[in-house]
């Protein structure tokens, strides 16, 4: 479950009577009047409201249907549920979140979205900068409070057996249609919230990443995302990881193994849909749990395509400007819980080479692929690899380098939320300050904002110094430039060892 990891810290949202204000926080949407609040002085904030209906009841595993209209004005001051999850203890307390993720309030009635925006007395008609997966307010406020021309969205999406239940009835990753649907009510609303519905981009990391990299594979015509940025993921993962392989309908599939248990049965008919739309929602994803199920984007031939790799080299794709980029150690994180969850211990030389053949053929290889395939259909495309490696963020663990996740706290600037005892470095505050000008420098303009930014555009020419190191120890708060070939090199090879890779990543337990 690793890749689903939501990263925000959110709170229950409620509706109450319209307060007047003249600072702007009171906003109309198409489903009614929505009451924000001042985070600072330069920062406007709506926490909480529904994009979507409440996928519950007859709406469980179904796409998500329109909001409801409100007559009341929605107090959109306190975060909104966040959507039911299962999270790796291990990945967790490693990584210093344990704590705080055993604090979110959970609901599947969790299909909602945030908004920071900067106050009125500011440049209003913002570039918008739409998160997959979402964050909490200092996320969003210190995007906005640093950076005129911006408004962030972060959203709740359904995760696990809610968004990806691979049910034989309904074969589509819902999960997926929620983005689509946050898109589609940020297009209409966003305007009255002082962001531009003309630029909008959508970025994600990991999970996310493959969310709306998969954005641009269903919707190769779409006229309102005008760009992409995946952080450590691609659309290729799905078939990477063989997902998908076992037919939904088999008597042993996910699906049919936590509904039998559940007491629906195996027999893939309306009978069984309706029993488990009906089973409460605590119960169904205890039982996904215990049972060790896991629930993830299926090839429905909709929202995720069993032939991606080969859409990807024609060119069958939305035509965006589009940011890739993956971390030095993806794999770190992987196999430093797996060594400490079996062994308690780590064994050094092992876990190196372990990371580096799942980050290779998992992360590089696809980003490389991907970004090869935006040139050669002649979208404008920048690649990075980070590499920054600071003591508050792998509590000075010699075993984890740049590893999956890490580069998060940098783009938003939350580097100084670290749970573990060390301070920021000079170095590590000065990176996260250049890679988010350079993500607002994308959004402002997809086109040609980082180059302007002085990053030059990727080039298939692999000899070119075209791929951006950032936190490399040549310039360790920017970005020093270098041949895609440098990191590339060994994946003509990856196709021959991915079969080891993914009985390694098995025995690692589930990337997702």
């Amino acid at each position: 479950m690793l890749l689903w990891l939501p990263l925000s810290l959110l709170f229950l949202g409620a509706s109450a009577s319209p307060v007047p204000r003249d600072d702007g926080t009171l906003v109309t949407t198409a489903q009614g009047d929505v009451q924000g609040s001042l985070v600072t002085s330069t920062v406007r904030q709506w926490l909480g409201i529904p994009y979507a209906a409440p996928p519950t009841g007859t709406l469980r595993f179904q796409a998500p249907q329109a909001a409801p209209s409100r007559m009341a004005t929605l107090q959109a001051t306190a975060y909104g549920n966040s959507c039911p999850a299962d999270l790796s203890i291990g990945f967790l307390t490693l990584i210093g979140l344990l704590e705080q993720q055993q604090s979110v309030p959970y609901d599947e009635d969790c299909l909602n979205l945030n908004i920071w925006a900067p106050a009125t007395s500011r440049p209003q008609g913002g570039a918008v900068l739409l998160w997959v997966y979402g964050g909490g307010d200092i996320f969003g406020t210190t995007f906005v409070e640093d950076h005129d021309d911006l408004v962030i969205v972060s959203f709740n999406y359904r995760m696990n057996i809610f968004g990806f239940p691979n049910a034989p009835q309904q074969l589509v990753n819902v999960g997926l249609l929620d983005l689509d649907a946050v898109i589609q009510w940020v297009y209409a609303n966003i305007a009255a919230f002082g962001g531009d519905p003309d630029r909008i981009t959508i970025f994600g990391e990991s999970a996310g990443a493959l969310a709306v990299d998969a954005y641009a594979y269903s919707h190769p015509t779409d006229t309102i995302v005008k760009g992409i940025i995946a952080e450590s993921g691609t659309a290729e993962l799905t078939s990477i990881l063989d997902i998908g392989a076992t037919s939904p309908s088999d008597s042993d599939s996910a699906w049919n193994t936590v509904a039998n248990a559940l007491g629906c049965g195996t027999t893939n008919d309306a009978t069984q849909l309706t029993c488990m739309q009906a089973v409460p929602w605590e119960a169904l994803l205890n039982e996904v749990v215990s049972s060790d199920q896991s629930f993830t984007p299926y090839n429905d031939g909709q929202t995720i395509f069993s032939d991606v790799s080969t859409r990807s080299s024609n060119g069958e794709f939305l035509k965006v400007p589009f940011l890739v980029g993956t971390n030095a150690n993806e794999g770190d994180i992987f196999v430093v819980e797996f060594e400490e969850g079996e062994f308690n211990t780590t064994i050094p030389i092992a876990t190196t080479a372990l990371s580096d053949a799942v980050t290779e053929v998992v992360f590089l290889c696809p980003a490389s692929k991907a970004a090869g395939d935006r040139v050669s259909a002649g979208v404008p495309t920048w690649r990075y690899r980070f590499e920054g490696v600071y003591p508050d963020s792998t509590n000075d663990n010699p075993n984890l380098r740049a590893y999956h996740t890490v580069e998060i706290p940098m783009v938003f600037g939350t580097y100084n939320l670290s749970p573990f005892p060390y301070a920021p470095t000079a170095n590590e505050i000065a990176l996260s300050a250049w890679m988010q000008s350079a993500w607002v420098a994308f959004a402002q303009n997809p086109t040609s904002g980082l180059t302007s930014y002085g990053w030059p555009a990727y080039s298939d020419i692999s000899i070119l110094s075209t791929l951006a190191e950032l936190g490399n120890s040549n310039n360790p708060g920017g970005a020093t430039y270098s041949a895609p070939l440098t990191f590339d090199v060994a994946c003509g090879a990856v196709t021959a060892v991915t079969p080891y890779v993914l009985d390694l990543i098995g025995a690692l337990g589930s990337l997702f």
